[in-house]
């Protein structure tokens, strides 16, 4: 057993052990259920908005609903939330969020179920972003000050019997922790480690711990280094997983599905919240619907042992030979009745009269799979044609698909590329060289396995101990009823192995209800969710909250429709200051709310316009935007 892995077994979905924490009569962690979030959007002194909807939560399928908590108006709204709700019969646990002020976390502690707190503004000052040196001696000052502060609310937890979350954003950790490890999933695994030595010294176990960030490989990266620091000093708390500022629509839930799939594939997480910005009950059909997936992979014995050939805490792409500037997508046709003008031009692609040839555009796919189809059209030279071995002709522009038996049983290959398909148990002790030393290969790699993503995990990990650098392509078919359960499963199972830098393209499939764009287009979405192909605008967005003082969602959808042909940027759209400017980090341009109808613009952590009105702030943006771009 490696004991730098963050859980007992790799490539092994084993729910982690840890102690569960009671949050009002639900239990949390442990061997018990996943459980599913959400948050109000309301402002929690507004009781009768609050109160209808956490309904509107709990009747979806919520088991917990969070309250954004300002100043003591809000604070002591909860005790009547809470009366309400079980009045109306309701017992559903109720959290309160907490930042910048350990005084209302001390008030709620009295009326809720749990009180999230955030490591990085619970005492300290968020970070300048100023360069700020603390000595030794001043640093453990600050240290003596949190633990004498937080003590004391753990011992209105103890006697009110609540649990608390310590939950630390990327986007707002302090100058002190800044100081010493920077911007990163060290230094919020530092911030957080800070607060649960005291809780462990404290005997406090009530606790379930958060590390989120809208950049899901930061994501993953610090929850498996929090595992891993616990571990090492024998703690094992609840995880409550979340992508944080995540967005809406498709783009939102695909984002969620990568990063929080990349973990309870290893078995972390004991509670769910999808954050989207949208109502707040529409969270909870995704996090079921990926609770439900996990749920659906049968257990097995580890397929593993020994030391991982990659470093799950940092991203290192797998070596690969010259192949691809980037990840590449493949479009299945094998299936089409017909691969004509309509099909190529529903996937994007574009006939150029010049040329006699079709050409890709920015969400058209790479390769394109014909199968045993014969095809009336040329395509460019960046479009590469794959079809089926047996019907492959050395003089057309096209590339040869093999099985493995296939490939080991021809002598009519390609000098170019030959695309072969494999998949660990079919693969003997002798064959491993027989691979190394053909430098055309291209390896797409599939799975049967019960747990298709873990069985991939440890193919591409004896390609690593092997030395072999082929190109990867990924390829995983899916059978779902729905587009819905198509996107985020595919999302969940294969976000993982671009997150760690595994793999070189992706080839989906789905045998019901999805078209052939459909399928295409999650794909891209996926690599773009992964950090590993950035096809079009990022949104980072918060789901909003009662910090909220304009229409969040509505603002969103604005700035979408004003900025969505500036492929590649990342715009951050958010309803108050508490996740920035440090969440602006990861952004290229923010519009951040400030106060009732007004927004500040931010490039990068720099605030660059400030309370402009919220009418006028997307024409502001863009003016911005083009402005720098004309520098």
């Amino acid at each position: 057993m490696d004991n730098s892995w963050f859980t007992p077994y790799p490539f092994y979905l084993q729910r982690h052990e840890n102690i569960p924490a009671k949050v009002g009569s639900l239990y949390l962690g442990g061997a018990y259920p996943i459980r599913i979030q959400s948050m109000a959007n309301t402002s929690t002194h507004d009781v009768d908005a609050s109160v209808n909807q956490a309904i509107a939560i709990i009747e979806a399928g919520g088991e917990l609903v969070r309250y954004t908590v300002i100043n003591s108006r809000d604070a002591e709204a909860l005790k009547e939330i809470k009366a309400q709700l079980l009045a109306k019969g309701y017992p559903t646990p109720i959290v309160a969020d907490i930042h910048f002020n350990p005084a209302l976390a001390d008030i709620a502690a009295q009326y809720v179920d749990k009180v999230r707190i955030n490591p990085g503004n619970y005492l300290d000052k968020r970070a300048s972003f100023t360069k700020v040196e603390f000595t030794d001696a001043e640093y453990q000052e600050e240290l003596t000050r949190i633990k004498a502060r937080f003590v004391a609310f753990l011992t209105i937890c103890k006697e009110h019997q609540t649990a608390i979350r310590i939950g630390t954003n990327h986007g707002s950790l302090s100058d002190r922790i800044m100081s010493r490890y920077g911007d990163s999933p060290t230094g919020m695994v530092e911030a957080t480690m800070e607060f649960l030595r005291i809780c462990h010294s404290e005997k406090f176990n009530n606790v379930v711990v958060s590390m989120k960030s809208s950049n899901t490989r930061v994501m993953v990266y610090a929850y498996r280094l929090l595992a891993q620091a616990m571990k090492s000093e024998g703690m094992n708390y609840a995880l409550h997983l979340g992508v944080t500022e995540a967005g809406s629509g498709e783009d939102g839930r695909i984002k969620s599905a990568v990063g929080m799939g990349a973990l309870m594939h290893d078995g972390l997480g004991d509670t769910l919240r999808v954050s989207l910005t949208e109502h707040p009950a529409k969270e909870i059909p995704v996090a079921r619907a990926l609770v439900k997936h996990f749920a659906e992979i049968k257990s097995y014995t580890p397929l593993a042992t020994g030391v991982p050939a990659f470093n799950p805490y940092a991203y290192n792409k797998r070596p690969c030979r010259p192949f691809a500037d980037t990840a590449l997508v493949v479009a299945d046709l094998s299936a089409e009745a017909q691969i004509d003008e309509i099909c190529l031009a529903n996937l994007g692609f574009e006939f150029q009269e010049s040329t006699q040839s079709f050409r890709r555009s920015d969400l058209s796919a790479d390769v394109v799979y014909i199968g045993e189809q014969l095809l009336s059209y040329r395509f460019n030279s960046e479009v590469k044609v794959l079809i089926d071995c047996n019907y492959w002709d050395p003089h057309q522009e096209t590339l040869p698909l093999f099985t493995w038996e296939e490939y080991k049983n021809t002598t009519l290959k390609s000098t170019k590329e030959n695309w072969v398909q494999v998949s660990l148990p079919h693969l003997a002790d002798d064959d491993w060289e027989l691979i190394k030393n053909d430098a055309t290969l291209v390896l797409v790699a599939f799975s049967y396995h019960a747990h298709p993503t873990q069985e991939l995990r440890v193919l591409i990990n004896q390609l690593m101990l092997h030395r072999i650098n082929h190109p990867l392509i990924i390829q995983q078919s899916y059978k779902t009823l729905s587009a819905a359960d198509f996107m985020l499963q595919s999302a969940a199972d294969n976000g993982v192995l671009f997150i760690d830098g595994m793999a070189d393209g992706i080839w989906l499939k789905n045998t019901f209800k999805s078209s052939n764009k459909e399928v295409v287009d999650t794909a891209f979405a996926i690599l773009q969710a992964s950090r590993t192909r950035i096809t079009k605008t990022e949104y980072i967005s918060c789901p909003s909250c009662g910090r909220t003082l304009f229409d969040l969602e509505k603002s969103l959808t604005r700035v979408k429709e004003a900025t969505a042909h500036l492929k590649g940027l990342k715009i951050a759209v958010m309803g108050c200051i508490v996740n920035g400017p440090g969440e602006m980090a990861d952004a290229d341009y923010g519009y951040v709310g400030t106060g009732p109808g007004k927004v500040s613009l931010y490039k990068g952590k720099e605030l660059v316009k400030r309370s402009v009105d919220a009418e006028k702030a997307v024409a502001e943006l863009l003016l911005l935007i083009e402005q720098d771009q004309h520098d």
